[in-house]
């Protein structure tokens, strides 16, 4: 157990001590190169590619840029469609329904979200479910389009199933996310984007590829027993047991019952089956005009005063500050707009291959400069 353990401690130095920071805007340029390589719609790849860029630099990696050559490979395979016929039809005064047509979920979304907000603009709510998507990353760029305009965001997606059911042996429910974003007067959005389970199954990728041993309480192997060993993990553990599961449900509720997409166990996989094969995910989106309720200012003030007054609770023993939703993406934030997004050894490698693949430029970042 020893050995094992200082296998992944050595591992995990071995990747972090060399990081390359790439400038946003490099960031940017490399991503849009790589989608115009594989003919994707300037429009579409444009939003694509904003929505990896925008999880990097608030720190949520997992769902970041270094998913780009998957989607690369979506594209290659037929799984993401390049080139959609965006359809929007407006069912009820404030509720419509968005056919994706098999394209990047981070494009769908932005179409779905905008589509939200106008019809919140106009009848004070407006909710939009999508059919027909696919993988679309962090929720926190959709939400928060509608936060930076006076309105509460949200925003929900069904996955992959990869959960593991309370007092089962094999997952049933995906680890369905859910965001819900609001503006704030001295500061960037509240926004709180989670899913019912500590770490997603790209989280878990990630610590695989960068050989770290996973916490305790995330994950489980194939025979449902809890492991910290990211190679054997196959299932994720839900937060609070049975009230995960329950999470997870009421957002398969809105994304698979809405839209007419499959749900639980039968919602297709991001890895593991052909690029081929389109995903067919659901997805739904939000938008509530806070004027309908209550005067914008008011409200920004009074969860202003909220969020400083939780952050000024008294500590435990540790002293380590006391978050509120979001403060770390913000963080990383400021930090990586400033000093660039990391990459490691690992995600040079995928992106030197890409970019030899699709007989491209590869990106530089510091260490070339």
């Amino acid at each position: 157990m020893k050995a094992a353990r200082d296998t992944f401690e050595m591992n995990q130095k071995s990747e972090d001590c060399f990081p390359v920071y790439c400038s946003v805007k490099e960031v940017r340029a490399f991503l849009l190169r790589a989608m115009e390589a594989v003919k994707v719609d300037r429009e579409i790849a444009a939003v694509a590619c904003e929505s990896l860029l925008h999880a990097s630099i608030r720190g949520t990696d997992s769902h970041g840029i270094r998913l780009l050559p998957h989607y690369v490979a979506g594209v290659l395979g037929g799984r993401i469609n390049p080139n959609p016929k965006i359809r929007f039809e407006r069912r009820a005064p404030s509720c419509g329904v968005l056919d994706a047509d098999d394209t990047f979920g981070g494009a769908a979304a932005v179409a779905a979200i905008d589509e939200a907000i106008k019809l919140a603009s106009e009848t004070g709510t407006g909710f939009v479910a999508v059919k027909n998507s696919s993988h679309c990353g962090a929720l926190a760029p959709f939400a928060l389009r509608a936060a930076n305009q006076d309105m509460v965001g949200l925003a929900f997606t069904h996955a992959t199933p990869k959960m593991r059911s309370e007092n089962g042996v094999r997952p049933f429910f995906g680890t369905n996310p859910l965001c819900v974003a609001a503006p704030m007067l001295n500061e960037e959005p509240f926004c709180f984007d989670s899913a019912p389970t500590p770490f997603s199954n790209n989280k878990v990728k990630q610590y695989r590829e960068e050989g770290r041993q996973l916490p305790p309480g995330v994950a489980a192997d194939r025979q449902g027993v809890e492991t910290l060993d990211p190679e054997l993990a196959e299932q994720l553990l839900p937060i609070g047991g049975y009230k995960g599961i329950g999470l997870s449900m009421v957002v398969d509720m809105f994304c698979g019952l809405f839209t007419g997409m499959a749900m639980g166990d039968e919602v297709s996989t991001m890895y593991g089956n052909s690029m081929s094969e389109k995903r067919k995910l659901g997805q739904f989106f939000g938008a509530i005009n806070i004027e309908a309720f209550e005067k914008p200012e008011v409200f920004k003030k009074r969860i202003q005063d909220l969020a400083d007054r939780m952050r000024r609770e008294p500590t435990g023993e540790t002293g380590s500050d006391i978050l509120v939703p979001g403060d770390p993406e913000k963080r990383a934030q400021k930090i990586r707009m400033e000093k660039g997004i990391p990459l490691t050894k690992k995600g040079r490698d995928d992106f030197y291959q890409l970019a030899q693949s699709l007989e491209m430029e590869m990106i530089r970042g510091n260490d070339d400069e």
